[in-house]
């Protein structure tokens, strides 16, 4: 299990680094299109925007299996050690059932998405709503690896 975290880790890494890297040239081929070309692009504005949710939903993944999200936890410090354990078993069942549910109605959504084109790309919006029920999976995922791990 181990092996494949640490292989979804890396893929997910280099997934992330590229769609950031795409997203920053669309934005700078925006900004030089409009204030040097006087021509503005459509296109470029919603791809970085359809990547900013990608890198959202995706980079939330990969930084919860990092430990990286802000956590308040003040209350859960003070609880014994046992007590303590118990917290974070329940903790990771809820967000591994909000994550579930996520990914149940994210799949739903972008597969009505289907039905839409986007303005500026001609692509189907489920596209851009995939990063939803995708992104969602991937922390189910490592919340279940790091909870199957223990």
């Amino acid at each position: 299990m181990s092996r494949l975290v640490h292989f979804v880790e890396r893929v997910l890494d280099k997934v992330l680094i590229g769609l950031f890297l795409v997203m920053v040239a669309a934005i700078v081929w925006q900004v030089f299109a409009r204030y040097v070309l006087h021509a503005p692009t459509i296109w470029s504005e919603e791809l970085a925007r359809f990547l900013l949710v990608w890198v959202t939903m995706l980079g939330s993944a990969y930084v919860l299996e990092h430990g990286g999200h802000v956590a308040v936890t003040v209350f859960v410090d003070m609880l014994p050690e046992p007590l303590e354990r118990a917290v974070s078993v329940v903790r990771d069942f809820i967000l591994i059932a909000m994550a579930g549910s996520l990914a149940y109605f994210g799949y739903g959504f972008a597969a009505s998405g289907l039905r839409r084109i986007s303005t500026g790309l001609g692509l189907p919006m489920s596209w851009a709503y995939a990063a939803v029920p995708i992104g969602a999976g991937l922390i189910a995922f490592f919340l279940l690896a790091r909870r199957l791990s223990r």
